[in-house]
């Protein structure tokens, strides 16, 4: 056995520590640094052998298919709460690490005859397309939700962005003919509280029928959602919170998949 004394003049975790800094991976790195030495000599000449088949590949200049992959312990955790409901930023990461499991298994395999021994690997891998294109249907390269995700939520998308171009027309409407009597502060849009309003110069408030959501620090201005687009903005509100309902049952779905 060896003892703690031998191992410090060893200065085994250094060791540990500089090898560690070759991980790509957080998890990876806190594997390493927490190896303890074995005394079994078959299993350490069969991981030395490992090694060595493994270094044999890489010096003929073929790469694994291994990129960046963030430590998921904590989202996959996650997913196995009922109820739970992953971000989509963290549900492509998980996608990101299946494809890299998949690459990775193909990898091995190609190289198998030179390297028999990695294929040990094989048990540790995820390997499922049928996973990886659910997501896919959902989930954008950018960490998006897909507006194709569901027949409803391209409806959804599709009334938000009818609904808005109506208002940002009756809104413009309204805003020339107060521009024409020199009554707008600013000649363009603004947004207050998720709802289309006008700059209005404060002595001109009265001018305009509608409802009046805040004024700038100075006082000047007052911003007025108008009486007539106020039923086009509570139109839009209502499409929105409709999105957001089924942009989280998409991705609790998917997360309930990736919890199993």
């Amino acid at each position: 056995m060896i003892t703690q004394i031998t191992l410090e003049k060893l200065e085994f975790q250094k060791v540990l520590s500089q090898v560690s800094n070759y991980s790509i991976t957080e998890k990876g790195k806190q594997l390493i640094q927490n190896i303890k030495p074995v005394t079994d000599k078959k299993f350490i000449r069969r991981e030395g052998e490992t090694v060595n088949q493994a270094k044999e590949i890489l010096i003929k200049n073929v790469p694994p298919p291994i990129e960046f992959i963030s430590d998921l312990t904590e989202t996959l955790l996650q997913s196995k709460i009922e109820g739970s409901v992953l971000s989509s930023k963290k549900i492509l990461q998980v996608l990101n690490l299946a494809v890299t499991s998949r690459k990775l298994y193909k990898f091995i395999k190609e190289n198998s005859e030179e390297a028999p021994l990695l294929t040990n690997c094989y048990p540790n891998l995820f390997i499922d397309k049928m996973f990886e294109h659910h997501i896919q249907n959902v989930i954008d390269e950018n960490g998006e939700v897909k507006e194709k995700a569901s027949k409803k939520l391209s409806q959804l998308r599709k009334d938000i962005r009818d609904k808005q171009g109506e208002l940002i027309k009756s809104i413009n409407r309204i805003m020339k003919s107060l521009a024409d009597q020199e009554m707008v502060r600013e000649d363009y849009l603004t947004l207050r509280d998720g709802r289309m309003v006008i700059p209005i110069k404060v002595e001109h408030k009265r001018h305009l029928r509608g409802f009046i959501h805040s004024e700038s620090s100075t006082g000047q201005t007052v911003y007025i959602e108008p009486e007539q687009t106020l039923e086009l903005n509570n139109e839009i509100i209502s499409l929105n919170f409709a999105e957001r309902r089924e942009v989280e049952r998409l991705l609790k779905e998917i997360t309930n998949l990736i919890g199993k």
